[in-house]
Order: C-alpha cells, then structure tokens, then sequence
C-alpha cells in the first residue's frame, strides 16, 4: 500500500534532521490512493469536533450542516468566540484508531482497516524509526480528518502527558488544494511567528517532531472542495488501546 522509497525518506531525514519537520512524496501507490479516496466517499457518518465552554464536543456533522442558517450562525460565532480565548478546533473526524479497536473498522470501511493495518505494519514503522531517528517509535494511531469551508485548529504543540507521541504525521489524500484556500499547516516559534508553512499537496506525507507549535489555517467560507487527510501520531510505549483516543 505504501510506496516509500528510500530516496524519498532520506530527503526528509535530512529535512527532519535540520528543521524537525519534513514530507515524504508520492507515499502511497497510486493505486492505494484511489482505493482510499473511494472509500473515503462511502464513510457512513463523520463527526463535527469543536470545543464549547472549555468542553470537547462530538457532534453529527451531516445534521449540523442541515441547520436552519440562523441556528448554524449562532453555532459558529460560539465556535469564534471560544477561538479568541484561547485553543479550540473545528473540523469533521472518522476515528480510524478507534474504530479498529472497537472491532467495526473492517465492517464499515474494509480499504481503511487496511491502511490502518499498513500504517502499524514494519514496511511503514521501520522507515518511520529511521527517518525520524526514533527506534522507540512502537504504534502508530489514526483518524481521517475532513476540513470544509470555515474548520480551523489554533495553535497547539500535541505535547500531552502520558500519550507518547514522538511524531506527528499528516497524510494528504486530496488532490489540487490550492493555498490560498487556507488549510494550510503553519509551524510557529514560541513567539507567534510562523516560520514554514506545509500546503497540502495530494499523497503527501508531512511529519514533524512533538512538541512543536503549528496550526491549520482557516479555510475560506467560499471553498467547496475538502481538505481530506489521515492525521496521528507516531508513538512509543504500549498501545492503550481506544481508552486513549487519538487526540
């Protein structure tokens, strides 16, 4: 399913090296690519994810976007709001870590039960361990995000306590993302400034270091297409299984 050569992963050991971020080119075959994409076209039900009042919320995404506009305005100025405060996120999920140890991948979405069996596979971890210069590196979890016109995720550094992760990961699975469209991966100094920034390239692997500040930039309120990508973390230790969660 993956297509990692080794010319490709030693360009971005060196990126990796120098800058604690780097992308792997063409990582998936060409024709997994397509296999993933139409399976991700049949995913039965995604979830819209937010904070509201400092809370997590999982929320029906194809029963938001059938709000009345009022009652959905009112909903996203909440959303902004908290933004202005301080972290928060807004985007649609299909858990794929969680849904495989829950026993229903296969079921739902046998093409993605075995892209999450690959990405936990040697052929995927061990050029990870070498890329990253990370032996440790011991799992890896999933979940597909969908960004749509107005999802964002603040500024955040996925460094939390007792998850392990060594590396966060960025599979880009749409083709002809424009960066003007927003979307956009930006890797940020302590300060604020951003110092790279990652437009999503279709069947594009993007992996930096944990924990570093970056975030995803607003997508524009005139964007129809979906910024379609399978995000996680490289992680070490055990896997605890879907008690952790993927976030």
């Amino acid at each position: 399913m993956f297509n990692l050569s080794a010319q490709g992963c030693a360009q971005a050991q060196n990126q990796m090296r120098a800058l604690t971020r780097g992308q792997v080119d063409h990582a998936l075959t060409a024709t997994a690519q397509a296999a993933v994409l139409a399976a991700v076209a049949r995913i039965p039900r995604w979830t819209l994810v937010t904070r509201l009042a400092g809370r997590h919320l999982d929320l029906d995404a194809a029963a938001m976007q059938a709000l009345p506009k009022a009652q959905r305005a009112e909903f996203d100025l909440r959303v902004r709001a908290e933004a202005a405060q301080g972290f928060q996120y807004l985007y649609e999920t299909y858990p794929l870590y969680d849904k495989w140890h829950g026993g229903v991948l296969a079921d739902e979405a046998p093409v993605l039960a075995e892209l999450f069996t690959a990405l936990n596979s040697a052929a995927f971890l061990d050029p990870m361990r070498d890329l990253l210069d990370a032996p440790e590196i011991s799992f890896a979890d999933a979940q597909l995000t969908r960004y749509r016109a107005g999802h964002f995720l603040t500024t955040h550094d996925d460094g939390i306590e007792g998850k392990n992760r060594v590396a966060a990961y960025v599979l880009t699975l749409s083709e002809g993302w424009q960066g003007d469209w927003g979307g956009v991966l930006e890797f940020q100094l302590p300060d604020g400034r951003v110092t790279e920034r990652f437009v999503p390239r279709g069947n594009t692997l993007s992996l930096f270091k944990v924990p570093q500040p970056h975030a995803v930039t607003p997508v524009a309120s005139t964007v129809t297409a979906d910024r379609v990508s399978v995000t996680g973390w490289l992680r070490s230790g055990r896997d605890p299984g879907p008690e952790a969660g993927t976030r």
